[in-house]
């Protein structure tokens, strides 16, 4: 499951979870959306599995909730594994895995599979592959929650998604050279349209999909392997 490849290291994993505020609108509701879907679907000792999982923030999150449970984090980056193995130092529930998303998925059942802003890297070939993969490592009754970066539905909203993704820096006093640095990752990404996934996410075989939050260009959806 380990890579000896390396991929360019584009978030500096020092700064990563305090600019997360100031970059992302609605942090805290996208956020608490994802972890609340999970702690309302999965047992108290559930086996979670996040998904490019950096430093941990999105699995530390719902380990508060479900302090019982069993959380694996995966990711490409060790260097922001790192951070997650400072946040979980001494926790034996907690497991961290360098390894890549298009890798074959840590060996289930999982209650519940969960990503924080992670899988819009992928091209949306690989985003579908991916989707029924976690569909296979999930219990009947699992869940998978995504906090995600999506595109706009057209150029026009996509826009609008522009311009409210900009005044939400600006009212955060995020560091211009960090929202710079935030423009150029965003070149990166390959995002798809929230109505795209989770028509994916049906045709991978899930019974049930929902939008649990949005705030433009950021949301949470969610999708339940029970119908």
């Amino acid at each position: 499951m380990t890579r000896t490849d390396s991929k360019p290291e584009i978030w500096n994993s020092g700064t990563f979870d305090v600019m997360r505020r100031k970059l992302i609108p609605s942090f805290d509701l996208i956020y608490a959306s994802a972890v609340h879907a999970v702690v309302e679907t999965v047992p108290e000792t559930a086996r979670v599995l996040d998904l490019g999982a950096g430093t941990g923030l999105l699995g530390g999150a719902v380990l508060e909730q479900l302090p019982q449970a069993e959380l694996t984090l995966v990711d490409h980056s060790d260097a922001m594994l790192a951070k997650a193995r400072e946040r979980f130092a001494g926790n034996p529930r907690v497991t961290v895995l360098v390894c890549d998303m298009k890798d074959p998925l840590p060996a289930g059942p999982f209650d519940a599979v969960v990503s924080g802003l992670a899988i819009h890297h992928l091209t949306h070939e690989d985003k579908q592959d991916l989707f029924q993969r976690i569909r296979e490592v999930l219990t009947p009754q699992g869940v998978f929650v995504n906090v995600e970066q999506l595109a706009g539905p057209n150029p026009q909203v996509e826009a609008m998604y522009d311009l409210q993704h900009e005044a939400h820096v600006q009212r955060a006093e995020c560091p211009p050279d960090e929202w710079a640095a935030g423009r150029d990752r965003m070149k990166l990404d390959i995002c798809a349209t929230l109505e795209d996934q989770l028509e994916w996410l049906r045709k991978a075989g899930f019974g049930q999909v929902d939008c649990l939050a949005k705030d433009w260009r950021f949301g949470t959806y969610a999708a339940w392997v029970a119908a």
